[in-house]
């Protein structure tokens, strides 16, 4: 209990400073005084919860069209998609957990607004990414209104999604029409199983369970290797059901991990056990987040390179965006009791909020408009959205703040 107490001290210590040190450093940031920061209710977290406050809610002030959302900022400029695009749910999703946080009825109205943009899409049948869309704008609206007609939307998307199921292969199909594929399932289609454990929860809906089920264990039969690294696709023959190509498009190479693949991996099977508590996803967990933490390539400072195999190590560009969907995983898998040495996943959780709440990562109160993490990575391959701010990294970034603010508010009490 001590050496947890004190590497917390340590923890809070070196953020505290460091965060002292971004806003010292950023114009027209609020002044943190030492009586402040020798406070004991003063927590390091909420310097970064404030930033994203004030960026986000500057950026509802001057941008008033809610049927476009932001998904990257390049070029000095910030790039918007429609309802349609896979990204969109994550700025309304952003919206609801600064109102949480910051209980702004301001926001709170900006929130509804963006997310009723995206009711027509719970109808739409042709991409898994229908839980992205979906379920981090009305699904997070939801968990804090109890609004009925955001569960209803909920329901629809989830039977949306649950069309796309195909009962010779046990998966669903990620997208429709996608570069020559037959039926291909990406392995982010994990964390949109949440939308369907959600209906199932709900409604007692035990055709959603089977399916999710379904799906996270043939992902797991066919999407891993040996070593618990994953392909990011895996494309099945429609005559024998049986995988005809593994391997990757975002990634290095067929062989390698790609790290955001393996951030979605950790994340999809962590929540898969949060809905059911059945412990062969809780292993699962353990050993793909064994394996990260074991790579030779895994850095210091706990934010992954693009790719784990990329020959251009150790000045390979880093993904922000995959550390902080790991941060968010990794704090969940630390709480369950379940695993032993738990702990051991806080603290990378800790080490990942540390290094992206530095300046090297933090865009500061005047720079990319209302993205926060800099230096995340979207497709290298393609040479489209690298090293550049991802409206996903910052939902993210977001989560795991926000649940690691909660975790230890509650381990206090």
């Amino acid at each position: 209990m001590i050496d947890r107490e004190l590497r917390r001290w340590i923890f809070h210590i070196v953020f505290i400073v460091g965060s002292f040190i971004f806003l010292f450093n950023c114009r027209n940031t609020r002044e943190v005084t030492f009586e402040e920061l020798r406070s004991p209710e003063f927590l390091a977290i909420d310097t970064i919860l404030e930033l994203y406050v004030e960026k986000y809610r500057s950026f509802i002030e001057h941008y008033q069209d809610s049927t476009l959302f932001p998904r990257s900022y390049e070029k000095n400029k910030v790039n918007f998609v429609s309802s349609e695009d896979w990204t969109s749910g994550f700025f309304p999703g952003i919206l609801w957990y600064l109102y949480e946080y910051s209980g702004d009825e301001n926001i709170l109205k900006s929130a509804r607004r963006w997310t009723n943009s995206l009711k027509e899409q719970c109808y739409n049948t042709s991409t898994h990414d229908i839980g992205f869309i979906i379920n981090s704008s009305f699904g997070q609206g939801y968990r804090l209104t109890r609004d009925e007609s955001y569960q209803e939307i909920l329901n629809v998307a989830a039977r949306s999604l649950a069309s796309r199921y195909n009962d010779d292969i046990r998966c669903i199909k990620s997208l429709d029409a996608f570069e020559g594929y037959k039926f291909p399932v990406l392995i982010d289609n994990m964390v949109n199983l949440e939308i369907l454990y959600k209906a199932w929860h709900r409604n007692n809906d035990r055709y959603l369970y089977t399916i999710a089920n379904e799906h996270a264990i043939r992902t797991m039969e066919m999407q891993f290797k040996p070593d618990f690294s994953s392909f990011q696709i895996v494309d099945y023959n429609l005559d024998d059901f049986r995988p005809e190509f593994r391997g990757t498009f975002q990634g290095y190479a067929d062989s390698s991990s790609w790290s955001r693949g393996q951030a979605w991996g950790l994340y999809g099977f962590i929540l898969a056990f949060r809905e059911t508590r059945d412990r062969v996803y809780l292993d699962q967990s353990i050993r793909i987040a064994n394996y990260i933490l074991s790579h030779d390539n895994f850095p210091a400072d706990c934010i992954p390179y693009w790719d784990f195999n990329s020959p251009d190590i150790p000045g390979a560009q880093r993904d922000a965006a995959a550390a902080a969907v790991l941060a968010s995983a990794f704090i969940e898998l630390s709480t369950c009791e379940e695993v032993e040495n738990s702990q051991q996943y806080l603290v990378i959780a800790e080490n990942i909020i540390n290094s992206l709440a530095s300046q090297g990562y933090i865009a500061g109160t005047s720079e990319c408009e209302n993205f926060i993490l800099k230096h995340c990575t979207g497709n290298m391959p393609g040479g489209r959205e690298v090293d550049v701010p991802l409206i996903y990294g910052d939902y993210y970034f977001l989560e795991a703040l926000m649940k690691y603010k909660n975790h230890m508010q509650n381990d206090i009490k």
